[in-house]
C-alpha cells in the first residue's frame, strides 16, 4: 500500500514554531560574548544565502533593502550580548523578516530532534475520547517520530470506538509538524479517497548534500537510510540545480484503495489555528481534498514551502542553525509560506480557554446536527 507523500515520507519537516521551555530555560544560563554572536549572525545570513532553498526560489544573490536593514539595525545590539538566548532574539528579528518559519537558531541539533522525538514526550501525546455515539474527537499534538506508532496502537484497539463512529474530529490546533509519515496511519480512518500534492525540489549545494549525508547517518531505520541514498545519489549529479525528490514531475497522486481503508465515517472535521504548521499544515492541505472531510477554525501558521529542514552548526558551536533544502513552487496565489491555509468554516480566535475548548462542542454539533 502506497500512502499520501511516500516521496518525502522519510524527510523530516521539523516546525521551528516552538522551542520546548525546557531548551529555552539551559539557553537563558548558557554564556555568550558578544564577538561569538555577531560571528554568528554573520555566518548565519552569508550561509542562507548560499543554501536555503526558499532564498535560492526568490533568486536573490543579496538581502533586499528592507531586511538588510533588520538586519544591520540587530547586529548593532550585540554588543550587549551576554548569553546564548539573548544572541537568539537579537537574530529571531531578522530571520523572520526573510520567512515567518522554517529558519531558526537553535542549541538543539538535528541529532537531538531525531533522539529525543523518537520517544514520545509528555505534552506530544495522542488522546481521544468518546463525545457520543456518533462523534469520536481525537488529539495529534504533532507528527514526530513517536506519532506513527501511537496512531497505529489505538486503531488497532479501536480506541474510543473510533473504527465506527459515524463523525470523526481531528484536532490539530497546536500541531506543530514534524514528519508526514507520522500521518500515514489517520488516511485510513477518511475512508476512500485520491490526494494530489506538489512534489518539493531540493536545492543541491555541496553543503545541501553533505547535510543529507549526515542526517542518513543519524536515522535509525534501514528504509529511510536506503530512501536517503536515492535522493543523495540524485543531488550529486545535479550539483548547485534543483532535483525532486522523488521522480521528474511537479505533482503526485496517491490513492487510499477500498482494501486498505479501515473507516468509512460519514464526516470528519479537522480543527486548525495558527499553532499548526509544517508537517501538519501538510496533512491539513491534502485531507481538505476529501469530499468528507471539513476543515473548521483558523489560518494555519504559514510554513510549508520552503521545507525540509536540516541544520549546522554555526562558529561558536553553541547554536546549530536550522534553514530549508527544498521548496515548492507552486502556482500564483498558493503560496502557503506566511499565509496559512484558511479553514472551510471560519472560526474566531477564542477569548479565553473556555471559548478554545467550546470549539470541539462546536464541531460535533455541527456534525450530530448537519449544520
Amino acid at each position: 500500500m502506497s500512502y499520501r507523500l511516500t516521496h518525502a515520507s522519510y524527510l523530516l519537516l521539523m516546525s521551528s514554531i516552538l522551542l520546548p521551555q525546557n531548551v529555552q530555560a539551559v539557553e537563558d544560563t548558557v554564556p555568550m560574548t558578544s564577538a561569538e554572536c555577531l560571528q554568528d549572525i554573520d555566518f548565519t545570513a552569508q550561509f542562507l544565502l548560499e543554501n536555503d532553498a526558499g532564498i535560492q526560489a526568490q533568486k536573490w544573490t543579496a538581502y533586499p533593502e528592507s531586511i538588510q536593514h533588520v538586519l544591520n539595525t540587530q547586529k548593532e545590539k550585540a554588543a550587549q550580548v551576554q548569553t546564548v538566548k539573548q544572541c537568539q532574539d537579537i537574530a529571531k528579528p531578522f530571520l523572520q523578516a526573510i520567512r515567518k518559519g522554517h529558519v531558526s537558531l537553535s542549541s538543539r541539533s538535528m541529532e537531538d530532534y531525531v533522539q529525543t522525538s523518537s520517544t514520545p514526550q509528555e505534552d506530544d501525546l495522542v488522546t481521544t475520547k468518546k463525545l457520543s455515539d456518533s462523534t469520536t474527537y481525537i488529539f495529534i499534538p504533532s507528527f514526530g517520530l513517536s506519532i506513527k506508532d501511537q496512531l497505529e496502537k489505538i486503531i488497532k484497539n479501536n480506541q474510543d470506538n473510533l473504527l465506527n463512529a459515524p463523525y470523526l474530529i481531528l484536532d490539530l490546533r497546536k500541531n506543530a509538524g514534524g514528519q508526514d509519515s507520522s500521518a500515514e496511519p489517520v488516511y485510513k480512518l477518511l475512508g476512500k479517497a485520491e490526494y494530489w500534492s506538489e512534489i518539493p525540489q531540493i536545492y543541491t549545494s555541496p553543503t545541501n548534500i553533505q547535510a543529507y549525508k549526515d542526517l542518513q547517518k543519524v536515522m535509525p531505520d534501514t528504509e529511510t537510510k536506503k530512501k536517503l541514498g536515492e535522493i543523495i545519489n540524485k543531488m550529486e549529479h545535479n550539483k548547485n540545480d534543483w532535483v525532486y525528490i522523488e521522480g521528474n514531475t511537479s505533482l503526485f497522486v496517491d490513492k487510499i484503495k477500498k482494501k486498505d481503508v479501515l473507516a468509512n465515517p460519514k464526516k470528519v472535521v479537522v480543527l486548525t489555528d495558527e499553532d499548526c504548521g509544517s508537517s501538519g499544515e501538510e496533512f491539513v492541505k491534502t485531507v481538505r481534498q476529501n469530499p468528507r472531510v471539513v476543515t473548521m477554525g483558523r489560518n494555519t501558521y504559514g510554513v510549508l514551502d520552503a521545507s525540509n529542514l536540516r541544520d549546522i552548526k554555526t562558529p561558536s558551536t553553541k547554536l546549530s542553525l536550522w534553514y530549508a533544502t527544498s521548496y515548492v513552487h507552486r502556482r500564483a496565489g498558493q503560496e502557503i509560506d506566511n499565509i496559512g491555509i484558511p479553514p472551510s468554516i471560519k472560526l474566531p480566535v477564542p477569548k479565553d480557554q473556555q471559548a478554545y475548548d467550546d470549539e470541539v462542542k462546536f464541531a460535533q454539533m455541527y456534525l450530530e446536527k448537519n449544520l
